[in-house]
C-alpha cells in the first residue's frame, strides 16, 4: 500500500524531469547528419584515411586466410596472410611516415 502511494507521488516528477529534459534538447540547435559526417571525414589528414583503409584491407586479407585455413585444415593460409598483412603494414606505415616528415 505504501508502494502505490510512493509511485504515485514519483510519477509526476519524473515527468516533469522528461518534459524539461525533451524541451531542453529540441532548444538546441543540431547540425544535420550530413553536416556531422563532412566534418569527421574532413578532419582525417590523406596519410590516416591510407592507414585505415590499409587497415581494413589487412583484416580482409585475414578473413580470407581464416576461410581457407577452414577449407583446407592447413595453418599455412592463414599464417602467410598473418605474416603478409602484418609486414606490408609495417611498411606502409614507415613509407606514409618518411613521406610526412618531408
Amino acid at each position: 500500500m505504501d508502494e502505490n502511494k510512493t509511485r504515485e507521488q514519483t510519477s509526476p516528477d519524473a515527468a516533469e524531469r522528461r518534459s524539461e529534459l525533451v524541451c531542453d534538447q529540441s532548444e538546441q540547435p543540431e547540425a544535420s547528419p550530413q553536416r556531422r559526417g563532412d566534418e569527421e571525414v574532413s578532419c582525417l589528414p590523406r596519410n590516416e584515411k591510407i592507414r585505415l583503409i590499409v587497415l581494413g584491407l589487412g583484416l580482409l586479407a585475414l578473413l580470407v586466410g581464416l576461410l581457407l585455413y577452414l577449407l583446407s585444415r592447413s595453418v599455412l593460409p592463414l599464417f602467410g596472410t598473418m605474416v603478409v598483412s602484418f609486414l606490408g603494414y609495417r611498411r606502409i606505415d614507415a613509407w606514409l611516415d618518411t613521406a610526412e616528415r618531408s
